[in-house]
C-alpha cells in the first residue's frame, strides 16, 4: 500500500499555478461573500478543475478533462458541508447585522468568504500536487477523493485517520 505525505515539498512551478488560482480565487470571494452563500462556485469548479489539469501536466502526470472534473467534484463534496455550512451562517448573520453594524458585518462577511476560498483553494491545489508527485495510479477514484481529503484536512490542522497518508 502506498503512504503519501502530507509534508512532501511542493516545487516552485506548481505552487505559482496554486497561489495563483488561490489569488484569483479569493477575490471572487469578494463578490461571492456580497451576494450570498454559493454565489461563487459557477467559478470555483471551473478553476479548481483548470489547477487540477494544469498541476498534473506540471508533475508529468496524464490526466483528461473527464477525470480532473471527477476528482474535483468529489473532493468538493466532501469538504463542502464545512465550507457549505461556514459561508451560510456568515452570511445570513451579515445581512441580519447590516444595519446595527452600518454595513461593516457586510464587509466581514466578504472578507471572511474571500479568505475562505483562498485556504479552501490553496490547501486543494497543495493535496492535488503533492498526491500527483507521489503517485502514478488512478485506477481507484475513491482512493484519490479519501487521500485528498485527508491531506486538506492536515492543511487546516486536523488530523484524519486514514491509512494513505502520513504528516
Amino acid at each position: 500500500m502506498t503512504t503519501y505525505s502530507a509534508s512532501f515539498p511542493v516545487p516552485s512551478n506548481i505552487t505559482e499555478i496554486i497561489n495563483g488560482c488561490t489569488a484569483g480565487l479569493g477575490a471572487v470571494g469578494v463578490i461571492g461573500g456580497a451576494i450570498g452563500p454559493g454565489a461563487d462556485l459557477a467559478v470555483i469548479g471551473p478553476v479548481w478543475i483548470g489547477m487540477t489539469l494544469a498541476i498534473a501536466d506540471a508533475a508529468d502526470i496524464t490526466m483528461d478533462q473527464n477525470m480532473a472534473k471527477k476528482i474535483v467534484y468529489a473532493t468538493a463534496t466532501g469538504v463542502g458541508s464545512f465550507a457549505g455550512g461556514a459561508k451560510i451562517a456568515s452570511t445570513v448573520a451579515a445581512w441580519l447585522l447590516a444595519i446595527p453594524s452600518a454595513g461593516a458585518s457586510l464587509l466581514i462577511s466578504m472578507a471572511g468568504n474571500a479568505a475562505l476560498n483562498a485556504k479552501l483553494t490553496h490547501a486543494y491545489g497543495m493535496a492535488v500536487a503533492r498526491y500527483f508527485l507521489q503517485t502514478d495510479d488512478f485506477d481507484n477514484g475513491d482512493v484519490v477523493v479519501q487521500v485528498l481529503l485527508a491531506l486538506i484536512a492536515l492543511q487546516f490542522g486536523l488530523g484524519i485517520d486514514n491509512p494513505y497518508v502520513t504528516r
